[in-house]
């Protein structure tokens, strides 16, 4: 296939590096160094073997705080092998740029640095660790050749650190992310669901990967991911890289990444905790079983155990049981009180929010040794939730009993998930690295609908029917969304100039098999099985890291998309860092990635005598583009107290975008025309972004403010926007050590008005704050801004082993907020949009949680 002459010019730079003479510097950390000395200090030991070495050492004061002396005694040993014995350290961590040699520090047990085989010789305790060690020197994975120290890395990562997932006190991903800038989780109450935006765009542009591997969502694997469903039994972290990555990981990744990372070891011997949450849900709670259960209620169990430095196991289990959101309904209990519609019905039967109870499980063993290891990870998810029918049935007869009863109707959704990930990795050949990942995933929604005859809440007999037609039996258990597939992605990293240039190649396998997208159904009547259909996506890459100088690196990359369906894709992208001096950074990075379409856009069917609606399998893939110009600061302002700042802007342009499009029907008598899908829509974002933090041992604050600009929504093209519309957002973070040893958290996130266009058949009159577009009138809509803000206070008893954290979530009593019509003409009623289903009122919580 002849490649574009654009995308030549990529690949022959990357050839250009690989080219360069091998031998154009001398490799300094396998120097052969031979010395004797008597006992000394760390620090003069270090400044000898400079003197030996012909280079000098960048590393963190915490390191030589160290009393002890040392004594030098080798013979023609490679430096990085001195330096790795005193300070009980691995070879990753020593970094060469030019002639200085940068140790990175010794490996924390909450350190991403374990994930790359790295073992620290003494089992250390996270909570002794210096802090600038764990939050200026901490290890990040995402977008990194192999882990790294995050002020080394390539791309700017954001990090959530276990000490803000401790601190905010969730149970899934889902409520995590809810406090993160420029990302916007969207609840569906009634199937319990939450899916995200990042930047304006929805959950199909964001790639979510759980230990660098994509999770199974509804149709693809890593995009469309419900986040509800992601419990935080074992999670260390979450890095977040914002922009096209499609070079590192393929499609979907337009958005960014979102990096879940999990546990793979204890931080002592045996780690053993137990937690019980109980929490209110707006004002209600109560402890009661079944029907009359209020409030939400967790239970989890952690255990993990290292049976020696190489060898560890572990395992969690966990139960949330939410009880629903009653607000103004009445629940499922049948009560002649209920409210009736204008057609006598009762309407307040069931929940503003769905009842819903989730189970999850794991478990992992981990095998390292100082240049290889090897992890296995199973983990188990189920949820049921109950969807409770407004309408109530007076009066429906039971054939089979020939009586008439109340009926109301449920709809049952399970959903599952199953996911086995192996992983190696390892030193190999010449100071090279590799990595291997494998993962077997399956993920569904299932449903099934029953009749209650509501004077006992018990199922009737699937025989009888339901109301409002005779040709439906309550069904079993039937497929709404549903994949599985098999992920692999492997990489090899050969250092050509040792600390000069690195050079990355990589591959992507993922074969995935889904249904349609759902369910069809009309009056109740099901009208087809979803169809089954595999697509097999994959990639190759290369890539290479070049220290041109001491102050300058660049990545160049590029990578070949392959598809089952359509042609090869590519992807390139061009990072940058700056090194300033020792406190700024400035980095360049601009990447495209590809979105392919989904299942449901491809192959969605449903026709009937008036009804035509069906997918397109010859949609284009959507290709996107971004451009990102970032500054970091950081510097230590006092006594062990440090200072982070960024200020970054990033340039979105998406192209091909896949809409919904009606055509009229070639078939007589359908009613809607063709509905099917096509490449019409373009995006364009800009995103503005300021954050500051300012970290000591005794308190955290974090603050961070942004503006972004869009033209072009899911439903519209950037053509249909005149200009940018704009929406600001601001985050606060803060926790603090109080007198006694309580602990205080506080999380404050503001977001502005969300703007957007409705668009009106053109035939209504015109309005003077209307403006005109071919067949449609537009009308500016937007939402009210909002305020969430969360507090709470922790205080540890008994030698830290029991911690008692109590504490308000949305404070402010957010629900939902709509979109309204922003001065629309007399002609026009003015009416709200779908809402966007947020919060359901402030909540009150107790944790507590049991260390051994």
């Amino acid at each position: 296939m002849v490649l574009k002459k654009s995308r030549l010019l990529w690949l022959l730079l990357i050839l250009h590096l690989l080219a360069i003479d091998l031998f154009a510097q001398t490799e300094i950390l396998n120097r052969q160094i031979s010395i004797q000395t008597n006992e000394i200090s760390l620090k003069e030991a270090l400044r000898e073997l400079e003197q030996k070495a012909g280079c000098s050492f960048v590393l963190s004061r915490s390191l030589l705080k160290n009393k002890d002396k040392v004594r030098l005694d080798y013979t023609n040993i490679p430096l990085h092998s001195i330096l790795q014995d005193i300070f009980g350290i691995e070879k990753s961590q020593l970094v060469l740029k030019g002639n200085k040699v940068h140790i990175l520090g010794r490996p924390t047990s909450n350190s991403s640095i374990l994930e790359a085989n790295q073992v620290p010789k003494g089992l250390q305790d996270s909570s002794k660790t210096p802090l600038k060690e764990l939050l200026i020197d901490q290890v990040v994975v995402t977008g990194q050749y192999r882990p790294q120290s995050i002020n080394q890395s390539i791309y700017r990562v954001e990090v959530i650190d276990k000490h803000i997932i401790e601190n905010m006190a969730v149970s899934n991903v889902a409520e995590l992310l809810k406090q993160q800038i420029n990302i916007d989780v969207e609840n569906q109450s009634g199937i319990g669901r939450s899916k995200i935006r990042v930047l304006g765009l929805n959950s199909q542009y964001s790639k979510i990967l759980m230990d660098n591997i994509p999770i199974a969502g509804d149709e693809n694997m890593g995009s469309n991911v419900d986040l509800s469903t992601i419990s935080m039994d074992d999670v260390e972290r979450v890095e977040i890289v914002r922009g096209a990555m499609g070079v590192e990981y393929g499609a979907n990744a337009i958005a960014g990444v979102i990096n879940i990372i999990t546990k793979r070891r204890a931080n002592k011997k045996t780690d053993l905790s137990i937690d019980i949450t109980e929490e209110t849900v707006a004002k209600e709670y109560n402890m009661r079983l079944y029907e009359e259960a209020k409030g939400r209620h967790i239970q989890r169990l952690n255990l993990s155990h290292n049976f020696s430095k190489k060898l560890s196991i572990g395992g969690a289990l966990s139960r949330d049981h939410f009880a629903g959101y009653w607000g103004e309904m009445d629940g499922s209990t049948f009560n002649q009180d209920w409210k009736r519609d204008r057609q006598g019905n009762y309407s307040s039967r069931g929940y503003e929010w769905s009842p819903k109870t989730s189970y999850n499980g794991n478990a992992y063993v981990s095998f390292f040794t100082s240049k290889f290891s090897i992890f296995y990870k199973a983990n188990y998810f189920q949820s049921d939730l109950t969807n409770h029918r407004r309408m109530v049935y007076e009066g429906f007869l039971l054939r089979d009993e020939n009586f008439k009863v109340a009926l109301g109707i449920n709809d049952y959704y399970r959903n599952k998930r199953y996911n086995h990930h192996f992983s190696a990795r390892g030193d190999i050949w010449k100071n090279a690295y590799f990595s291997i990942d494998g993962s077997y995933q399956l993920n569904g929604l299932l449903h099934k609908r029953r009749g209650i005859n509501l004077a006992n809440n018990s199922e009737i007999n699937p025989g009888n029917g339901l109301p409002k037609t005779t040709n439906l039996v309550p069904n079993d258990w039937m497929e709404h969304y549903q994949s599985k597939g098999f992920y692999s992605r492997g990489t090899f990293l050969k250092p050509v100039l040792s600390g000069k240039l690195n050079i990355n190649l990589g591959y992507e396998i993922d074969e995935t098999t889904a249904d349609q997208g759902y369910t069809l159904a009309f009056l109740d009547i099901p009208l087809m099985t979803p169809q089954q259909h595999t697509l097999t996506n994959g990639g190759a890459w290369l890539s290479a890291e070049w220290n041109v100088t001491p102050r300058i690196t660049i990545r160049p990359g590029f990578r070949a998309n392959f598809s089952s369906v359509y042609k090869v894709r590519s992807n390139e992208s061009l990072t940058t860092r700056l090194k300033i001096n020792e406190h700024n950074d400035l980095r360049l990075i601009i990447g495209t990635s590809t979105r392919f379409p989904n299942f449901h856009e491809m192959y969605m069917q449903f026709v009937d005598p008036v009804h035509e609606y069906r997918g397109n399998p010859n949609l284009r893939p959507e290709y996107g583009q971004t451009a990102e110009l970032a500054w970091s600061h950081q510097r230590e302002v006092g006594d062990n107290m440090y200072l982070q700042a960024s200020l970054s802007s990033m340039f979105q342009n998406i192209k091909d975008r896949i809409v919904n499009i009606v055509y009229p029907s070639e078939r007589e008598g359908v009613l809607t025309g063709l509905n099917t899908f096509t490449n019409e829509n373009k995006y364009r974002g800009l995103a503005n972004q300021i954050e500051a933090k300012l970290l000591s041992s005794k308190f955290h604050l974090k603050l961070a403010g942004s503006i972004v600009g869009y033209r072009g929504t899911d439903e519209a093209s950037e053509n249909d926007y005149q200009h940018f519309l704009i929406n600001s957002q601001l985050n606060a973070q803060a926790t603090y050590n109080l007198p006694f040893n309580f602990r205080a958290a506080l999380f404050y996130r503001y977001v502005g008005k969300q703007p957007q266009y409705v668009f009106l058949p053109k035939k209504l009159p015109t309005g003077p704050s209307l403006e005109v577009t071919e067949g449609y009138y537009k009308i500016l809509a937007e939402t009210d801004p909002y305020h969430n803000l969360d507090f709470n206070l922790a205080k540890s008893f008994y030698n830290k082993k029991l911690d008692v954290r109590v504490g308000i979530r949305n404070i402010f009593g957010v629900t939902d907020i709509t979109y309204v019509m922003v001065d629309p003409p007399e002609h026009i009623i003015d009416r709200e949009l779908n809402p966007i289903r947020l919060y359901y009122g402030h909540t009150y919580f107790l944790k507590l949680s049991y260390n051994l």
